[in-house]
């Protein structure tokens, strides 16, 4: 009776195959920290462009009316941002409040961080770039003064001062402490927002 069995250098082909397999299909564990923040500040973007768009605020009587518009605020001393509209700007506020800013529809906390970037139990730790992500810079070219892109109720890009974004992308840059950097461009007229690099290579 004939007995059959692996060759030597069959067991060894295989393996080979095998560990070439695992080489392509087994996905990198390093983590892509400025490309995860990238991704979540547009999302965070695009919400507050939705509650602008779903309130349609307007007004051709109060000059001030865009005071109170959804907004991003960016604090790039520290790396942290809010997401929030101005309810009490006809009163004299001039600064978004924790009750004010937005809930994060997959953690259920507020979108909320102070000037210092502390952290708060009552917000989420998202929105704190430093912590979460390790940014160590972030910047905002063409997004008008302050930090601050506001959404009017047709959802386009205002700068704080009121301003329509119409001769410039605003382009938010972010950079990590491992090396990476990632770039968001929020589109003019239109609001279109996008994560068009990372690691300098375009999306």
């Amino acid at each position: 009776m004939k007995k059959s069995a692996f060759t030597m250098l069959e067991l060894v082909f295989v393996i080979v195959v095998i560990g070439i397999l695992a080489a392509v299909f087994i996905p990198r564990f390093e983590r892509d920290n400025a490309g995860e923040a990238a991704y979540q500040i547009a999302r965070h973007i695009r919400l507050a462009q939705h509650h602008a768009l779903v309130e349609d605020k307007f007004s051709t009587t109060d000059s001030d009316w865009w005071k109170g518009m959804w907004a991003i605020t960016f604090r790039t001393t520290k790396n942290c941002y809010a997401v929030y509209n101005n309810q009490d700007y006809a009163t004299g506020g001039t600064q978004a409040d924790q009750n004010e800013s937005a809930v994060d529809p997959l953690t259920r906390k507020r979108l909320y961080s102070d000037i210092n970037c502390n952290e708060n139990t009552a917000t989420t730790d998202d929105v704190l770039l430093w912590k979460k992500f390790g940014v160590d810079s972030l910047t905002l070219t063409n997004c008008g003064t302050n930090n601050q892109i506001l959404f009017d109720h047709l959802g386009r890009p205002y700068g704080s001062a009121g301003n329509l974004l119409v001769n410039n992308n605003c382009v938010i840059t972010l950079g990590t402490k491992d090396g990476h950097s990632a770039e968001i461009t929020v589109y003019k007229e239109t609001g279109f927002v996008k994560v068009t690099k990372i690691d300098a290579t375009g999306l």
